[in-house]
């Protein structure tokens, strides 16, 4: 995509986790979709990305999107294991992820200082990490709230 290609990657995930829970909606299903997706893809960002940054001398190229696939992915986990509703919480993860992974505040920058196809990967599942850490502290809270009223 020639505009905005790591959102379309990121989107990429979102629209096949989706379709899985659709047509699986058992938790199991899904965490292991996203755990597959995040270990292959992350592989496969590893190894070809760091190779063909390499041999493009470009750090992370805007064309490879493999890596907001496998951090997206990471992001996803709350929606994946909630009871209920998955739509609202998968697409808060889509939204924070793609916030955390454009601004990059800290630890996100620093990840990018690894070397390779590491240093790609790094950023986007540390971004990933910290929107799936929001998505499930704002599930818990609204379900406390929900409880409580």
């Amino acid at each position: 995509m020639p505009i905005a290609p790591g959102t379309f990657g990121s989107l990429l995930m979102l629209a096949t986790f989706l379709a899985v829970n659709h047509f699986w909606p058992i938790q199991f299903v899904s965490v292991f979709f996203l755990l597959a997706a995040m270990i292959i893809a992350g592989v496969f960002c590893v190894v070809f990305a760091g190779a063909i940054e390499k041999n493009g001398r470009k750090r992370d190229p805007g064309w490879i999107v493999i890596d907001e696939f496998a951090g997206q992915a990471v992001a996803l986990f709350p929606a994946a294991v909630t009871s209920g509703t998955v739509l609202a919480p998968a697409i808060a993860a889509f939204v924070l992820f793609r916030i955390f992974d454009i601004w990059k505040p800290s630890p996100i920058r620093e990840m990018e200082h690894l070397n390779g196809g590491l240093g790609i990967l790094a950023d986007d599942l540390v971004a990933g990490v910290i929107a799936g850490t929001v998505v499930c502290i704002t599930t818990l809270l609204v379900r406390f709230a929900q409880m409580g009223g």
